[in-house]
């Protein structure tokens, strides 16, 4: 191809994918305004399809740590102790570190505002196949004492609007592009209210980007903040591997603007809830006993499969894992989120958050309840499409925002027959 050609070609190139950018800001700017301008011209009560309750709100308990925890606190982090292998694994030998800082009576762990980087020599020294590590699991091991990270969109009244303390709060996971997945989520499940006087809130946790190389995207997203008030970002890579990191700074964002919360469910932006079940759900529950529900994984173990995003290399972590909630969804009790974030402290981040959780469950001596409502691989195939079958779960993962949308206002007729 000649020199002048090429260049007209690049030019050419260039221009369309400026263009291109500058009309999907324009497509979303428009859908958001027009949203906001249907909910003017058609208001209607944004909980009228759920069905009502005269259960009355329970009243604000106190933070204290629930005796159950209490009374066997030394206990569980002694079971836990004794369930990690001592090994030269890099993590296992890590935590029993935090262990023995632990039992000589250290309170907070004062490294994890030591965040090392790139130049940690004796971090690396410890794992012998280091160089054979994916950059992912470089970047984690040479980071993961970092947690201080400034959160850039915050939402600190949250959880103080209106009369009655948040019962549930929805805390979804999502990255910065899936603009269209939160919007299915606020149009359905995810909708903003308080039917029978139980109030539900939502917010979404993200981080700033997709690597060096990914767009970056905080505009858009500080825009659709202003219009649906609802996004938490920090200022961190959102990669899978700092799922961990997400969690442990929502735990820190939860204790400061919404300490009173009764229930969290963490879910991921592809999941279908079916809201109204778990409320009733949650209902029927005794009060303030300590919950920690969802799809359990038991007796499971590392992925030795170098392909699979799970993998973990023996040279990182030996054993088995505690029993734990699938990550695409589970629900816990609001007042265990300050011990949650206590036992963080003395507990080493993994790579796969939903362990880290079932990590930091186990050493509060509380186990995992498994739930048939929770289907986090998903159901038969010939039951994707059904609202019978998803009517009668509380969550199910992998929907597409069109799903979603269909989903709902499918399970929401109330001239659906099952």
């Amino acid at each position: 191809m000649a020199p002048n050609v090429l260049s007209r070609t690049i030019r050419m190139s260039r221009c369309l994918t400026v263009a291109t950018a500058l009309l999907t800001l324009v497509a979303l700017k428009a859908y958001i305004e027009w949203t906001a301008e249907e909910d003017e011209r058609f208001p209607s009560p944004r909980w009228a399809a759920w069905p009502s309750s005269s259960v009355t709100p329970l009243q604000p308990s106190t933070n204290a740590l629930p005796p159950f925890v209490l009374q066997n606190f030394n206990a569980s982090i002694q079971q836990l102790r004794q369930s990690i292998p001592r090994a030269k694994a890099y993590w296992n030998d890590k935590q029993h570190r935090l262990f023995q800082a632990l039992e000589q009576g250290v309170e907070h762990n004062t490294s994890w505002n030591q965040c090392s980087g790139p130049g940690s020599e004796e971090r690396v020294s410890r794992i012998q196949d280091f160089d054979s590590y994916s950059e992912l699991y470089k970047n984690f091991v040479l980071y993961d004492s970092c947690r201080n990270f400034p959160l850039l969109i915050n939402q600190p009244g949250k959880c103080s609007g209106g009369t009655n303390r948040t019962f549930l709060l929805l805390a979804i996971k999502s990255l910065p592009g899936n603009f269209a997945a939160r919007q299915s989520v606020r149009d359905t499940w995810g909708r903003e209210g308080a039917p029978g006087g139980l109030a539900v809130r939502t917010v979404f946790l993200l981080g700033t980007g997709l690597g060096r190389y990914g767009p970056r995207l905080q505009r858009l997203v500080e825009y659709e903040s202003r219009m649906s008030r609802d996004i938490l970002m920090w200022d961190f890579e959102d990669t899978f591997f700092n799922l961990t990191l997400k969690d442990y700074l929502f735990l820190s964002w939860t204790l400061e603007h919404c300490p009173d919360v009764q229930y969290i469910l963490k879910g991921d932006d592809d999941v279908f809830i079916n809201t109204p079940k778990v409320l009733d759900y949650l209902r029927s529950l005794e009060a303030h006993k300590p919950l920690y529900t969802g799809q359990v994984m038991a007796n499971a173990s590392p992925f030795r499969v170098r392909k699979s995003k799970y993998y973990v290399p023996e040279s990182y972590y030996v054993g088995p894992y505690p029993a734990y909630a699938g990550g695409g969804g589970y629900i816990f009790s609001g007042p265990l989120t300050r011990w949650l974030h206590h036992i963080s402290q003395h507990v080493a981040f993994y790579p796969i958050d939903d362990v880290y959780t079932g990590l930091c469950f186990q050493a509060l001596g509380i186990q995992p309840e498994a739930h048939p409502g929770f289907q986090t691989f998903d159901i038969a195939e010939k039951d994707r499409e059904d609202p019978c079958v998803h009517s009668k779960l509380l969550l199910v993962h992998r929907r597409s925002p069109e799903q979603t949308l269909r989903l709902w206002k499918q399970i929401t007729n109330p001239d659906l027959k099952c």
